[in-house]
């Protein structure tokens, strides 16, 4: 019975985070209207340090990796935080939080893809045709859905993300078989803050802030206290007790709910071109990760 009641918080937890995720889109979107995106982004993992500091201290004690780690770390910061929110908070700037959550959610494929390059192998026909899905879908958004605040530019700093989270996974697979996975999530965070400040300062002398209110503040808070921090501690626990595959699966409700916070929160239009590349988004996502999981 304490089995099933562990399973069942785990499941609730998990689902938690997926929500907690799906809306950072719309988050970021309401901070960088009027606080920098670099600024933003600065405030969002200083913050997240901060809150996870003690707890990572507490449990394991120290931060530091070994010696010839340490290069890794700062290459994980500047990958997983530094030049990839610099790319998301950009483009959520100057495009909507719907085509954000989309266009993210295809990072996973595009690791399966990369490491099958990598590897000098083929992918499975199931990644493969999941991927050219996805990428339809990419397609179909960047390119012919306008509107809401959409833009070209903003969708394409937005793969720009994509792009760096591709090479924040091969960094994190060499470091979380040596370390525990939430001091390598620290790790980043500390380091990518620290790379952080010199960029937000200068942005700060040449890109005019904005009147930032309560629900910046807010939104900045959220993205750093409940994203950032309380999400990662919350899906580690779901991993211990649900196993990576199941809790994994909860990821594909990611996409889903950044559309409707979107919609709901920040009124974005729902278009059939939207409904239709969302659909082969996230249906390529689900193709690519059911059935056989060997290989690459």
């Amino acid at each position: 019975m304490r089995a099933r009641g562990a399973r069942t918080t785990a499941w609730l937890l998990g689902a938690a985070v997926v929500l907690i995720w799906g809306v950072s889109f719309t988050a970021t979107r309401v901070a960088v209207a009027e606080v920098p995106p670099l600024t933003a982004a600065l405030l969002r993992f200083g913050l997240a340090s901060l809150v996870l500091w003690p707890v990572v201290r507490r449990r394991w004690g120290t931060l530091r990796l070994e010696r010839p780690d340490r290069k890794d770390g700062w290459l994980l910061g500047l990958s997983g935080v530094t030049l990839s929110f610099l790319f998301e908070n950009v483009g959520l700037k100057f495009t909507t939080a719907s085509h954000g959550a989309l266009i993210v959610s295809t990072a996973p494929l595009a690791t399966a893809m990369a490491e099958a390059v990598l590897h000098r192998r083929l992918p499975r026909p199931r990644v493969l045709a999941g991927f050219v899905a996805a990428l339809a879908g990419v397609g179909l958004i960047v390119g012919l859905s306008r509107g809401g605040g959409a833009t070209w530019f903003g969708d394409l700093m937005v793969l720009g993300t994509v792009c760096c989270w591709v090479v924040y996974s091969f960094l994190t697979r060499r470091l979380v078989g040596r370390y525990p996975t939430l001091v390598v999530t620290q790790v980043a965070m500390v380091t990518g803050t620290v790379l952080l400040f010199p960029l937000a300062g200068v942005e700060l002398l040449v890109v005019p802030v904005g009147r930032p209110g309560v629900l910046q503040a807010a939104a900045i808070a959220y993205l750093g206290v409940l994203c950032s921090a309380v999400a990662y501690l919350w899906w580690n626990r779901a991993i211990a007790v649900l196993g990576v595959t199941a809790t994994n699966s909860l990821v594909y409700g990611i996409p889903l709910v950044g559309v409707l916070a979107g919609i709901v929160l920040l009124g974005e239009p729902l278009t059939p071109i939207v409904l239709a590349g969302g659909a082969l988004i996230v249906g390529g996502v689900v193709v690519a990760n059911t059935g056989d999981r060997e290989g690459p």
